[in-house]
């Protein structure tokens, strides 16, 4: 299977399994789901749900019949949401520097390329929290994330709690919690005065920040390299935890 392609997928917001179906649907251009389910390489197990979501997003049709087959939207669709995707980004990518240069007095510092790392994908932005939670050795603060993003970081969160690392987190106002005992008696939790924020961020033994936007089924973040910059953010975020109330 032509990984550069796979990989190309993925940047605009598919899965690893999601790529890998529709690649395959485009490669067998009318085929049922044991067929796609070889051809991609995914379990039959989550053939269905991946070919439902793809259906769902526009990325193939579904021939109905005696067997069900699958195949790949027509060009012309396929091409259109390639473009509006594109344009999103970018959108994306404007609003992160926009929010990034309002945390600097000197805007060509905040500006440096040197200094911020855009990332495009929920799946590249979890990776690298999970690594630079297992990298922390001392503490780690998280402002504003959902409840999906927290359960998935959960475990990782738990492990550095276990092993001494202070971890404190901000609420969204009204955000309620899964297990809020076991989160209170692992973690410092604490509720911000945000319904929407704009974005989450997570900053790992007063060195390491990121900003994080989630969007649906979407996130994106940067992460912000300058130090100057990284100092004053880090001032800012104790500043809102002394501002925040005690769960």
């Amino acid at each position: 299977m032509e990984q550069k392609i796979i990989n190309s997928l993925k940047e605009f917001g598919l899965t690893d399994y999601e790529a890998r179906v529709y690649y395959s649907a485009c490669i067998a251009e009318t085929a049922g789901a044991t067929e796609l389910s070889k051809l991609s390489e995914v379990p039959r197990a989550r053939i269905y749900d991946i070919l439902s979501t793809l259906a769902r997003k526009g990325w193939i049709n579904i021939v109905y019949g005696k067997p069900t087959k699958y195949r790949p939207a027509d060009f012309t669709t396929i091409k259109k949401k390639l473009d509006d995707e594109e344009r999103r980004l970018k959108k994306s990518k404007t609003e992160i520097l926009e929010e990034i240069i309002s945390y600097s007095n000197k805007e060509e510092e905040a500006t440096s390329e040197a200094a911020q790392d855009l990332m495009l994908g929920k799946d590249k932005v979890v990776k690298t929290i999970q690594n630079w939670i297992a990298a922390s050795r001392s503490d780690i603060m998280i402002i504003y994330f959902s409840d999906t993003l927290l359960k998935e970081l959960f475990t990782s969160l738990e492990s550095k709690s276990r092993q001494g690392v202070k971890i404190s987190i901000i609420l969204r106002l009204g955000q309620k919690i899964e297990n809020p005992r076991k989160m209170r008696r692992l973690f410092n939790i604490r509720r911000g005065d945000e319904t929407n924020p704009k974005h989450g961020c997570i900053m790992v033994d007063k060195k390491y920040y990121q900003n994080v936007f989630e969007k649906e089924d979407d996130i994106n973040s940067v992460m912000l390299h300058y130090g100057k910059c990284v100092l004053c953010i880090n001032a800012w975020l104790n500043r809102l935890w002394e501002e925040s109330e005690k769960v």
